[in-house]
């Protein structure tokens, strides 16, 4: 099925998980300067996640199944700020 993520398409399989979706991302931001410094700070990366419009927080992760045509997108802490 097909999923935008930050308007560009990606594959995945029908009843994946929001969850295979964080863990992409947070495995590709992981080098970005500006995520180390806050992990190295906090513990955590603090990326903000959010589907077809609605913020998605830690506990619905494993309980949001991916649509057909969902858009997600991710925001860095401190953003804008």
């Amino acid at each position: 099925m097909n999923v935008q993520i930050m308007c560009r398409e990606h594959q995945f399989p029908p009843g994946t998980k929001f969850r295979a979706v964080v863990e992409l991302i947070r495995q590709r931001l992981a080098e970005e300067p500006m995520i180390k410094a806050i992990k190295a700070k906090t513990g955590q990366d603090h990326i903000v996640f959010v589907l077809n419009g609605r913020i998605i927080r830690e506990p619905a992760y494993d309980q949001t199944e991916l649509q057909e045509g969902d858009d997600i997108r991710w925001v860095h802490p401190y953003f804008g700020g």
